[in-house]
């Protein structure tokens, strides 16, 4: 992120400070490393094209396959790192917010100061506010500012159930009909795409892009879901794939998910496809310590649950990491799990939550929820749609970013702050500050 954002970054948060971008233990390069397979990439790809293939409530026979994928990759990888040396189960957040302890007490002691007073200076989003709201619940007084934006709610997380998540999907999709009309109504958009939808669901397309493709109601999905993230992003290239999938071309959407590559068996799949997948899962399932055990009815139960909240991305999010985490047999070490939910009555400096006031996977109600626990913290939130306040932009969010990293002052409470551009209206380059390939753990395919 630091190195592809680095212009917008200096932006968003002023030129005061020095920016340290790190990967956290198992992702890319620190290590240890997480991959279950020794071909590496190659079987990686192989499992991550099947094993976040969204739930089908059309068909029952779905959940029993998504269960059989997330039981095989759950008994499978336990396998792979069950010798008693392994280093898996020291990748948690606990641990990688103890390395962020070390890392700061490191730069005191190269400046002559006391390691004791070292404080973390964080900003963070998505995932990133697990962690950071971690370190604060753990070191309270090392707190020199932390701003986290995307709030993921850190007692949804910790029990592994990830069911908060997609309270606001609906309302975040359905703002594509709501920007896209030009062409008609809210209503009517809504109703083309819902018998776009129908159409596949009773008949696939056939396409054809270097190799011979059937696009399924599958896929459909599986674009709905990337294009909520990022809506400046994506809304212009899915208003056109929709259109040549109601001409009946799906040609569009298998280049948007690199679905060509699938089929190649020397091929792995596209970047974005599974940015550290496996270190994602592993980081997720370790911290829920076994409590995302779910047993087939139970998966059942809350699918449906997600699927009821959720018309648009439920299906999707029920293949996610917690059924992933179901026979994931990995234990951290009791020093490194976390006993209470993430909180604080006091920290040396109060935090900064970000938030849109709708975001697909981290509702603003997880954010309220997250401020409420930490004392002396505010929200500010962002009058936009999309994942983290980055899927827009807003020179007053940035303002009061750079506020709070100068001088440590917060926004007075209920401060909402409007955006500069809109889907359609602007162009996509117009949004400087987009996570792009990282995101929120629970589809590797999309966050």
């Amino acid at each position: 992120m630091l190195l592809l954002n680095l212009p917008a970054l200096l932006h968003a948060l002023g030129t005061e400070n020095n920016l340290v971008g790190f990967d956290p233990r198992g992702v890319n390069n620190p290590g240890p490393v997480l991959s279950c397979f020794l071909d590496g990439e190659l079987g990686t790809s192989r499992l991550y094209r099947d094993l976040d293939t969204p739930v089908d409530m059309h068909d029952a026979k779905s959940y029993g396959e998504v269960f059989a994928r997330a039981t095989a990759f759950g008994e499978f990888c336990t396998n792979a790192h069950s010798a008693a040396n392994d280093t898996a189960k020291y990748v948690n957040t606990v641990a990688i917010a103890n390395d962020m302890r070390h890392y700061i007490e490191l730069l005191a002691k190269s400046k002559g100061q006391n390691v004791q007073n070292a404080q973390l200076w964080y900003y963070a989003l998505s995932y990133g506010s697990v962690l950071g709201t971690t370190f604060a619940s753990l070191f309270p007084n090392r707190v020199g500012r932390i701003a986290v934006d995307g709030i993921v709610d850190g007692e949804d997380y910790y029990n592994g159930k990830w069911s908060a998540n997609v309270a606001d999907a609906d309302y975040a999709f359905r703002y594509f009909f709501r920007r896209c009309h030009e062409a008609d109504s809210p209503d009517a958009i809504e109703h083309r795409f819902d018998k776009i939808a129908a159409d596949l669901q009773k008949m696939p397309i056939p396409a054809t892009l270097g190799t011979p493709l059937v696009i399924t109601h599958t896929h459909l999905k599986m674009v709905v879901a990337k294009a909520s993230y990022f809506p400046l992003e994506s809304y212009v290239e899915l208003a056109n794939m929709l259109v040549e999938l109601e001409k009946g071309n799906g040609t569009g959407v298998a280049d948007n998910l690199g679905l060509a590559l699938r089929f190649n068996s020397c091929s792995v799949l596209p970047l974005w496809s599974y940015p550290d997948a496996e270190p994602e899962k592993f980081i997720a399932c370790t911290d829920a310590n076994g409590r995302a055990n779910l047993t087939y009815e139970g998966f059942v139960v809350r699918a449906d649950e997600l699927i009821r909240t959720s018309k648009y991305l439920g299906e999707a999010w029920a293949a996610g990491t917690s059924i992933s985490c179901r026979k994931l047999d990995i234990r951290a070490p009791k020093s490194q799990v976390l006993n209470e939910y993430p909180s604080a009555p006091t920290t040396s400096t109060p935090l900064l939550f970000l938030s849109a006031s709708i975001d697909p996977v981290t509702p603003l109600r997880s954010a309220r929820k997250m401020t409420n626990r930490f004392g002396g913290a505010r929200l500010l939130i962002q009058d936009s749609v999309g994942h983290t306040t980055t899927a827009s932009t807003s020179e007053c969010t940035y303002g009061y970013l750079r506020k709070y990293f100068s001088d440590g002052s917060l926004p007075e409470d209920g401060t909402v702050c409007p955006v500069d551009v809109y889907p359609f209206r602007d162009a996509p380059v117009d949004c400087p500050l987009i996570i792009m390939e990282r995101g929120l753990f629970g589809i590797s395919s999309f966050l």
